[in-house]
């Protein structure tokens, strides 16, 4: 299934900016971050959260302000749960000899599509921000009162959660509680600010062009 995302009005071909869901959530990591959304510090990991936050908020849209700060408040709900299990993850990648750190964790959480277009039947239905766990569309609402949008996504079947601009910084209780233990099914952080190693020229072949470097975590 695909979800447009990042567009006001659908243009006629839906899939000029969307993203494929299937059975498996749809994680921060879950693909990469454009290339020109990638920090230059790429081993940073305060930039890396910056250049994302910033990524997300660009797709909200002019004069979204609420939008922006679910985005920031987001984030900072995800940091509180890795704070609130430091010890625990920390335990799990004692293997690693330190090549992993419990904030890594992060990129696991669920990816937030910002004005997001949920289809169903024939026909698509906005949201200010669609999240995809795995088995459904989840619509987060940000709105002080139930609107007619709201209405269309609950008649649909849609799972519609109506965040006051006031409990944005409770998001810990108003999400669904599948959202909370994202690093559980995770063995090893990922990244999502990676780039694909292009294949080798073939054997013979003049001008080998530059290897990528894959930026992982």
């Amino acid at each position: 299934m695909r979800i447009p995302f990042g567009l006001d009005r659908l243009p006629r071909d839906p899939g000029v900016r969307c993203v494929e869901v299937g059975d498996e959530p749809l994680r921060l990591n879950s693909e990469p971050v454009p290339a020109d959304a990638m920090p230059l510090a790429t081993g940073d990991h305060a930039a890396r959260v910056a250049a994302a936050i910033a990524w997300l908020e660009g797709l909200c849209g002019d004069y979204a302000p609420l939008r922006r700060q679910f985005i920031a408040a987001y984030f900072c709900f995800i940091e509180a749960e890795i704070e609130a299990r430091c010890g625990e993850l920390a335990e799990r990648l004692k293997p690693y000899d330190g090549l992993f750190a419990p904030e890594d964790f992060l990129w696991s959480a669920l990816r937030p599509l910002p004005r997001g277009w949920i289809p169903v039947d024939d026909r698509w239905l906005p949201a200010d921000v669609v999240f995809w766990d795995g088995e459904r569309a989840i619509a987060i609402e940000i709105a002080t009162r139930e609107t007619d949008r709201q209405k269309a996504l609950r008649t649909a079947g849609i799972d519609v959660r109506r965040i006051e601009p006031g409990m944005l910084g409770r998001l810990h209780d108003v999400l669904p509680p599948n959202f909370l233990p994202f690093f559980e099914c995770q063995t090893l952080p990922s990244s999502p600010f990676r780039r694909p190693i292009p294949s080798p020229p073939p054997r013979g072949g003049e001008g080998q062009g530059e290897v990528g470097v894959r930026a992982g975590v």
